[in-house]
């Protein structure tokens, strides 16, 4: 029945784009509505058709494929190329740069890219191209009600993805996996008292109206990432190789830079709709922390092994990119 529908998607999809040769069909995981998070599908897409090499990309989200579920048909050639959230989907080493500093030159130069890259391709048929963080700000929670009497969010649910499920945890709340297109409505009937999510999609997505008190410091960074079917990359000329490999790179530039330019404007709307800020005390904020890195890593070793999880750890750690 998955094949049938897989061929079935892909027959549909491939008529749709067949007018234009050379065409890339990209599968995202979040709606256009929600403009940080799926901003940097349109920065690559426009990165890599100012090329010269003649290729063009189309965009597909959620609508098209649930968010959860892309990564097998791009695995498949169905879609040419994915951009999503590593905690989505299985065997996900990218998870591993949560934990690192948004240093994306570094991650290169370093090695991890590739040995995530090379993971990828033997797991997944994919071809990492590029670790996208959109700013440095990285995650926040937010709830419906102001943080307990002993500063914390026991006792209570929030929505996470598996990152966070330990930040949750640490400050004893219960955490409740859902899509993030769910979350509102979530909140607003509340059958979740919060959330966890990135800082800088907080606005867009509009939660700040059903979740009145945002939680600070942030903690951890928002890397998500771009790959391509390898099929689909051996197919490229050299030349074709270069620039998308060259777009991919700006992407990671661009990405930070929109993120930043946008964070301060985006805290003082939040600001002027009435949110308030709940700080933690410093031992709920280093409890927080700690149990976010030592979360991601955690994953990193369930999702992908042991041995190669510490590898990389140590190589990162070496670069000064995590501890």
């Amino acid at each position: 029945m998955k094949k049938q529908i897989i061929g079935a998607l892909a027959l549909a999809i491939t008529l749709t784009g067949a007018a234009q040769a050379q065409n890339l069909r990209m599968i995202e995981s979040w709606p256009e509505s929600n403009v940080m998070a799926y901003m940097p599908a349109v920065q690559f897409k426009k990165n890599l058709e100012a090329s010269s090499v003649g290729l063009t990309v189309d965009i597909f989200g959620p609508e098209t494929v649930p968010a959860f579920e892309q990564l097998t048909p791009t695995t498949a050639g169905v879609f040419d190329l994915i951009y999503t959230y590593p905690a989505y989907h299985s065997k996900a080493l990218t998870i591993a740069t949560n934990a690192m500093e948004p240093d994306m030159t570094k991650i290169r130069s370093s090695g991890v890219f590739d040995v995530i890259d090379s993971y990828f391709q033997q797991e997944h048929n994919l071809k990492l191209l590029a670790n996208v963080a959109v700013g440095t700000s990285g995650y926040h929670c937010y709830l419906r009600e102001p943080l307990s009497a002993d500063g914390d969010w026991a006792g209570r649910k929030l929505r996470g993805v598996s990152t966070y499920v330990p930040v949750i945890e640490a400050l004893g709340g219960v955490a409740v996996n859902t899509d993030m297109s769910e979350v509102y409505s979530g909140l607003e009937r509340g059958v979740v008292d919060g959330a966890c999510a990135p800082r800088s999609v907080f606005l867009s997505t509009r939660h700040y109206e059903v979740a009145k008190y945002r939680v600070e410091p942030a903690f951890g960074q928002l890397v998500s990432y771009i790959a391509m079917n390898l099929d689909t990359w051996k197919g490229l000329s050299s030349d074709q190789q270069q620039a998308v490999g060259a777009a991919a790179i700006q992407t990671e530039i661009d990405t930070i830079q929109i993120g930043n330019d946008a964070a301060a404007i985006d805290l003082k709307a939040l600001e002027d709709a009435g949110v308030e800020v709940q700080t933690l005390s410093d031992e709920n904020a280093m409890k927080v922390v700690g149990a976010y890195y030592d979360g991601v890593w955690a994953l990193a070793q369930d999702c992908c092994g042991e041995e190669i999880a510490n590898s990389l750890r140590s190589r990162a750690s070496e670069a000064g990119l995590t501890r």
